[in-house]
């Protein structure tokens, strides 16, 4: 797999299954593999962590653009970070990369940070920007909620690093027609066995109303109640296909269900239309909504994080600004206008 070549590096593109399917994280990492590796300047190869997971590697090969290398252990069924950070650690041994890159998830920054301290790396995550300045890399990311841009400076190779969802451009097709991508498998035979996954407890979601929705009307702590839920259903009602949903900060407080959780914790929606209403846009909120073909954040500070996510904002409280909304609408509707 790692040849000798005219390549300036190898760049590691980390993924994982769960029971023999990629995780949400690593198919939108797939999207985003051949652009990451090209900001660094490197030649992506994909790492995809699991057990009897062929047919999985062939398709996140496929949708990357990339030649993966599977490393296969019965106990990489379910995730596994301590497995995933000893098994990335003997690739990076052989090819010397110039950065392994993981999903921005709990699980993926567990490996990535025990990755970063047995080979005594740096470990950058929640990564949204990647540039050369002045000879050494240079790297964005959110802090504070996302309140805050860091830009974090390292001349150090490999860089570890979790990237955040939908960032990137979209990888291209592999180049030329005849591009050959390949998938090896290894089998892992020395997996820690002081932690071994049992099974993953997913809550299944019959309700699928989030995700086909063209409209979503989703709040924040800025609701300020269950008393004010109301007003979310009420703006949901002016279209067609709609469905109300929350931040993991209004879900935590019981205003609204956790199946309605919209993140990187949550569930994943790419509607129409985002009405982001009293949403702070912590990162990881951001992850289960950016790709919203329109979203317009309702806040009271122009400064917030979802402010700088949406294509339009409206400052005003969302209390005043909804019920407004539904006023307006009611008239149209009365004149016989359509929204």
């Amino acid at each position: 797999m790692f040849k000798k070549t005219n390549n300036p590096g190898t760049v590691l593109i980390v993924g994982e299954t769960i029971d023999g399917r990629l995780s949400a994280g690593s198919r939108d990492l797939a999207k985003q593999a051949r652009s990451i590796a090209e900001q660094i300047g490197g030649e992506p190869v994909g790492v995809l962590i699991g057990h009897k997971i062929e047919q999985a590697a062939q398709s996140w090969s496929k949708a990357a653009g990339i030649s993966v290398i599977v490393l296969d252990h019965a106990q990489g069924r379910y995730p596994n970070p301590p497995m995933t950070a000893s098994g990335v650690e003997a690739l990076a041994d052989e090819c010397s990369p110039l950065a392994v890159c993981f999903p921005h998830s709990m699980r993926a920054c567990q490996a990535a940070a025990t990755l970063a301290w047995r080979i005594k790396a740096p470990c950058i995550t929640a990564v949204d920007a990647i540039f050369k300045e002045n000879g050494h890399f240079a790297l964005n990311r959110a802090i504070l909620g996302g309140k805050l841009c860091e830009t974090v400076s390292t001349g150090n190779t490999p860089m570890i690093l979790t990237i955040m969802p939908g960032i990137f451009s979209r990888s291209a097709s592999p180049d030329g027609p005849d591009r050959s991508l390949s998938v090896e498998t290894r089998l892992v035979t020395d997996a820690d066995q002081r932690f071994i996954p049992q099974a993953v407890n997913s809550q299944s979601h019959t309700d699928q109303a989030l995700e086909r929705a063209q409209v979503v009307v989703a709040a924040g702590r800025g609701l300020g109640g269950p008393e004010h839920r109301d007003l979310l259903d009420a703006a949901a009602a002016m279209f067609k296909s709609a469905a109300v949903g929350g931040s993991r900060g209004a879900c935590d407080q019981g205003w609204l269900p956790h199946t309605r959780q919209i993140g990187e914790t949550g569930r994943t929606v790419s509607p129409a239309l985002y009405l982001a209403c009293g949403i702070s846009g912590a990162p990881q909120h951001l992850a289960g909504m950016r790709e919203s073909r329109t979203i317009v954040a309702v806040n009271t500070d122009p400064k917030a994080a979802i402010c700088n996510a949406a294509h339009y904002a409206v400052i005003e409280d969302l209390t005043v600004f909804l019920p407004t909304l539904r006023e307006r609408y009611d008239k149209m509707t009365i004149k016989g206008e359509t929204v």
